[in-house]
């Protein structure tokens, strides 16, 4: 049956007309950024998983999945740019939607925020290596700034697009590394003890991988803020998600065999990427590996900082922000809350330099700039708080399907995608798992970070009601049919 608007009235980001294609929502989920995750979680993933990744990301992905599936049957049911926000609102109320939108915006601007110091930390010793010239790491930050903005300036079109031609291109490395290194048997032959939970190394645990294989698939649900800008959202948006669980787990699974395989032995290989590809296959390859992270950084900046501007544009339009955010450019861009981040991206560099001299001048000690420190707070900050999100959207889910009459078909997914999601969020707490130095600042950050909501939602509901009563109207509910139930 057709698409109703249910709301008052307000204007649509893609005016009720979208273009976009399912490859355009895979693009946008891609925004995961598969090639960095594998990169540089991977390697924190399988020291902690005691050289057992592959089975972690397998277990995790079970869990994701069912997230998938939960976030696919809400898309199925309504269309908006807030995305989580409309979900919460039509199932746990508003009070829950603006917590839950505010939870889970605040948490990507603050991964987006960390972006350039992570490419500034990339970049430095990769030009150091191929061009022997010392780059200051925030000319590297700043460009890439200024490339995310111009892309998502240009328009969703654009920048989906642009996502997807970067991602690929960074896999194409990946491919190579992992052929060679298959065919060559690593540093002892191929095996399969690396999907076996009984071959755990001394000091692992197969629950202290999962805390980084959960955090190396945020991002992959985010093809649902393209729903209104969608020509079809309620069966493109569940399949980029699907899609993009699948492609992501693959490139895992596959990295952090050949990572595990491929390392240790008498030369002592480090579980990394590019010296491992300078091993097994030349330099030649290594520097393209360096290339493909800093491009897919580039491809996560893109999705992240549209995903953030659409969530804000939501919120405005709700009331619940300034109305400057509701303004749309000539190319149906958010453009107050793209600029929005990209300011925030900046004001983060300067802040990230400032304690740096600030901790140089109290020690009398010169370190060279490292901003990584301040990518790995924004890490633990954001993954914390959409973990969080998750499991409030698997019981927002239950409530729905049980209103429904469909607990029965949805029971198992939403189940499996909440205990993924509580066992993260418990994991922070728990005595030998719970995140130390720059990881524990992060959770610290988002625990003030709910308290600061909380205020926000407190303020909104005494001072502002008509604004809260009205929280995730503008979403486009779909009518389904008995066999779409």
């Amino acid at each position: 049956m057709g698409d109703e608007m249910e709301n008052d009235g307000g204007v649509l980001l893609g005016q009720g007309s979208g273009t976009l294609t399912t490859t355009d929502c895979v693009a946008q989920s891609m925004a995961v950024g598969p090639i960095f995750s594998a990169a540089v979680i991977g390697g924190a993933l399988a020291a902690f998983a005691g050289g057992v990744g592959p089975f972690v990301v397998i277990l995790t992905m079970v869990g994701i999945l069912g997230l998938g599936y939960v976030i696919s049957e809400f898309a199925k049911r309504y269309s908006g740019a807030g995305a989580v926000y409309e979900f919460l609102a039509h199932t746990l109320g508003k009070r829950t939607a603006i917590f839950g939108a505010a939870a889970y915006f605040l948490a990507y601007a603050f991964l987006v925020g960390g972006l350039p110091m992570a490419f500034g930390s990339t970049a430095v010793p990769f030009w150091q290596t191929e061009f022997h010239q010392n780059v200051p790491w925030s000319i590297f930050g700043v460009a890439l700034i200024a490339i995310v903005t111009v892309i998502n300036v240009l328009g969703i079109t654009f920048s989906v697009r642009a996502q997807l031609t970067v991602v690929a291109l960074s896999i194409i490395p990946f491919i190579i590394l992992s052929i060679v290194v298959i065919y060559k048997g690593g540093v002892s032959g191929n095996h399969f003890s690396v999907f076996e939970p009984n071959h755990i190394a001394a000091g692992g645990s197969v629950f202290k991988g999962l805390l980084f294989a959960i955090l190396m698939f945020v991002g992959f649900e985010l093809a649902a803020v393209l729903g209104e800008e969608t020509k079809k959202p309620k069966r493109s948006i569940p399949i980029a998600i699907f899609t993009v669980i699948i492609i992501t787990a693959v490139i895992y699974i596959v990295t952090q065999y050949i990572g595990t395989i491929g390392s240790g032995g008498p030369q002592n290989i480090p579980f990394d990427f590019q010296a491992i590809a300078t091993h097994y296959v030349g330099s030649w390859l290594s520097a393209l590996i360096g290339i493909a992270i800093m491009l897919d950084i580039i491809g996560i900046a893109i999705g992240f900082s549209a995903a953030c501007a659409r969530g804000l544009y939501a919120l405005s339009r709700d009331d619940l922000l300034p109305k400057a955010f509701t303004k749309v450019s000539s190319r149906r861009v958010p453009i107050v809350g793209t600029m929005s981040i990209s300011a925030l991206m900046v004001i983060l560099m300067v802040l990230a330099g400032l304690i740096w001299n600030w901790s140089n001048s109290t020690t009398n000690v010169a370190v060279p700039f490292d901003g990584f420190w301040m990518f790995l707070i924004a890490s633990a900050f954001g993954s914390f708080l959409i973990s969080l999100i998750y499991a409030v959207l698997c019981i927002a889910a239950v409530k729905m399907f049980i209103a429904e009459g469909t607990l029965g078909r949805g029971a198992v997914p939403a189940l499996f995608g909440f205990l993924i999601s509580a066992g993260g969020i418990a994991a922070q707490f728990i005595s030998g798992l719970a995140p130390t130095g720059t990881a524990l600042q992060g959770r610290n950050l988002a625990l003030i970070g709910i308290v600061i909501i909380i205020i926000w939602l407190v303020y909104n509901v005494m001072r502002r009601p008509a604004a809260v009563d009205a929280a995730g109207n503008h979403a486009l509910q779909h009518r389904l049919t008995e066999t779409e139930l």
